[in-house]
């Protein structure tokens, strides 16, 4: 199973050193995959042919040494969706010489993402992830994600791409909703099912707040099936906060749930976030120093007016 964090957020991107601190977080926690997709990275995206310069491939270089030195494997992502034509066999051949310069400083796990762009070329689509999967070598199933990504409706989209697609693709899913309250194992089924029997892949976008960057998502994972593993689940990866290490607390949950989904327990795991963590998470939002001994002591600590039982909690 695919235990995962993604930077697949809209806004500023993640700091080299915020990346590098949420990586060693990561594998403390026992995530064991680093999805690199940073959304407003030109080049994971809205520039995606343009290969990436010297700087900033020798960082992502260092990104997935340090992902190497303690046991994660890095996924690069990338996003061409916005102006890639289907049928080009240059814009193929950008796709694929901008995935062999990212190989050259030790990439070997890649994923493609067709989310949030206007088309509905669902055949168009499958074409590219096809031959993406036939020619870029790498050592498991290419993962892509669908435009149509969330809910469990049939669409002539997803009849459109299922078609044609290779039966070892893996789809990235969001759950009955893009921000999911719960996943039951009853809507993966039907996911499924939409899907031609593809296995998915959990996109969770908990506890992700770009939509509402003043929005924190403190507390602990809730609302998921452990049932959803015993499916056709590939596993879950983990969308984070544009604040990476206020993420910490939500996602040590997550890395709780995945190790045991049946005997997981959010509140005895967010007890054990918040005593590893919520030090660290008051000193990164710069708010006075305080005692964090109880979940209503970070809330207070962070100036929160919020209900403590949630741990949802609003900037002032």
């Amino acid at each position: 199973m695919i235990r995962g964090v993604i930077e697949g957020f809209y806004g500023p991107p993640w700091s080299h050193e915020e990346r590098l601190d949420l990586i060693r977080f990561s594998a403390d926690e026992g995530f064991d995959t680093w999805v690199h997709a940073p959304k407003d990275d030109p080049f994971h995206r809205a520039q995606w042919r343009e290969p990436y310069p010297d700087g900033e491939l020798a960082r992502m270089g260092e990104l997935v040494a340090e992902c190497a030195r303690v046991g994660l494997e890095f996924t690069y992502a990338i996003a061409p969706g916005l102006s890639i034509d289907y049928d080009s066999d240059d814009d193929f051949a950008a796709l694929k010489a901008k995935c062999e310069q990212v190989r050259s400083v030790g990439v070997r796990t890649f994923q493609l993402l067709w989310d949030d762009i206007e088309s509905r070329d669902g055949e168009g689509q499958a074409r590219v992830s096809n031959r993406f999967a036939a020619e870029i070598e790498q050592p498991g199933p290419l993962v892509i994600c669908p435009v149509g990504y969330a809910n469990t409706e049939d669409t002539p989209y997803r009849r459109s791409l299922s078609g044609p697609l290779d039966p070892q693709i893996v789809l990235y899913w969001t759950g009955p909703e893009v921000v999911s309250h719960a996943i039951a194992r009853e809507e993966l089924d039907v996911a499924v099912h939409r899907f031609g029997g593809r296995e998915l892949l959990v996109w969770d976008n908990y506890p992700v707040n770009d939509f509402a960057v003043e929005k924190l998502f403190l507390g602990p994972l809730t609302g998921r099936d452990p049932r959803l593993f015993d499916g056709r689940c590939a596993g879950l990866i983990a969308n984070a906060m544009v604040q990476a290490v206020p993420s910490k607390l939500a996602l040590a949950t997550i890395a709780d749930f995945l190790r045991d989904p049946h005997g997981y327990d959010p509140y005895a795991s967010f007890e054990r976030a918040r005593a590893r963590y919520a030090a660290e998470v008051v000193a990164a939002l710069g708010v006075e120093p305080a005692q964090v001994e109880r979940p209503d002591d970070l809330v207070q600590a962070l100036r929160f007016g919020v209900d403590a039982a949630t741990a949802v909690a609003y900037l002032s």
